[in-house]
């Protein structure tokens, strides 16, 4: 890879955190290809396999592969291995992969310099080149438009397992990250709505091999729901004044309707409403001025 002006992270050294939990089938292949991978990266590198307490002999195949191997008694989730590397890492510049085959490794020699202009790099499966399932197609679709709402910012990729980050920006965040699937979102939720700089970089995405383990609907009703948590904890403004918004409209809706249309003016809904609608935005200011005095600082 060619010098530019934003090797200087890089040349420190990158931590590759990879998640494993029953990757039988894909493990040999993927450690092959992570083996080519350290072999051809320019930058010096520190791989750690985080086994999640699997159970199908995984971690027999992990035992021999020549990388920091830490592993959890029980699985804990996804999230949880990560954080758990992310705590082990020794390098400011870290990265995550997952082990199922679907990410080409070689794609964080493009993510990783950009670490200098930015405090996140994230995998974008935008191209012709991938292969997301049909099934994830709708929930993914859905979850990316709430979350570009709540945050008023474009989002390409909510939860790509494809990034790399600069980890002293995610260990300020790291008690808010879940052990579960749904970390990569909050990770990216955190990072916009924080103000912190995220760069998308157009990558491949494979088939996966083995069963995947994402549940459609309860998959995406927990990430609908953690994105709102998130953005409230992080940016409650986001949420409290378009919420404050469409109360106060419905009670001129009401109001204006009940009188003119109906000729009975339906005062007591109509006060309920404005003041809930008061309520909302001055609990969104109280929120706000927690939120700013306290998180990314403590």
């Amino acid at each position: 890879m060619q010098k530019t002006d934003f090797d200087s992270i890089v040349d420190k050294g990158l931590s590759l955190i990879i998640p494993v939990y029953n990757e039988k089938e894909s493990a040999p292949d993927f450690l092959a290809s992570l083996r080519s991978f350290s072999q051809s990266c320019p930058f010096p590198l520190e791989v750690i396999l985080v086994d999640d307490g699997s159970t199908d002999g995984t971690a027999s195949l992990l035992e021999d592969a020549p990388y920091q191997v830490i592993r959890h008694d029980t699985n804990r989730g996804y999230g949880a291995a990560i954080k758990t590397g992310v705590t082990h890492a020794r390098y400011e510049a870290a990265a995550i992969a997952d082990a199922d085959g679907t990410y080409n490794l070689d794609d964080l020699l493009a993510m990783v310099p950009h670490l200098d202009q930015c405090d996140m790099a994230v995998g974008a499966r935008t191209g012709q080149d991938t292969q997301i399932p049909l099934m994830r197609r709708p929930a993914k679709w859905l979850i990316g438009v709430f979350a570009a709402w709540l945050t008023r910012r474009s989002i390409p990729d909510l939860n790509s397992g494809l990034r790399a980050f600069r980890r002293s920006e995610v260990e300020k965040i790291l008690r808010l990250l879940p052990d579960g699937f749904s970390l990569t979102t909050t990770l990216t939720i955190a990072f916009l709505t924080g103000g912190r700089r995220v760069y998308y970089q157009p990558i491949r995405y494979g088939k996966r091999a083995g069963r995947s383990k994402f549940r459609p609907l309860a998959d995406t009703w927990n990430m609908i729901l953690l994105i709102l948590r998130t953005v409230v904890l992080i940016r409650p403004l986001n949420f409290f004044v378009p919420f404050s918004l469409f109360l106060f409209l419905l009670a001129l809706g009401v109001g204006i309707v009940s009188k003119f249309v109906f000729d009975h003016f339906m005062d007591a809904t109509f006060i309920v409403l404005m003041m809930t609608s008061i309520q909302m935005f001055a609990l969104g200011l109280i929120a706000d001025l927690i939120v700013r005095t306290n998180l990314w600082t403590h």
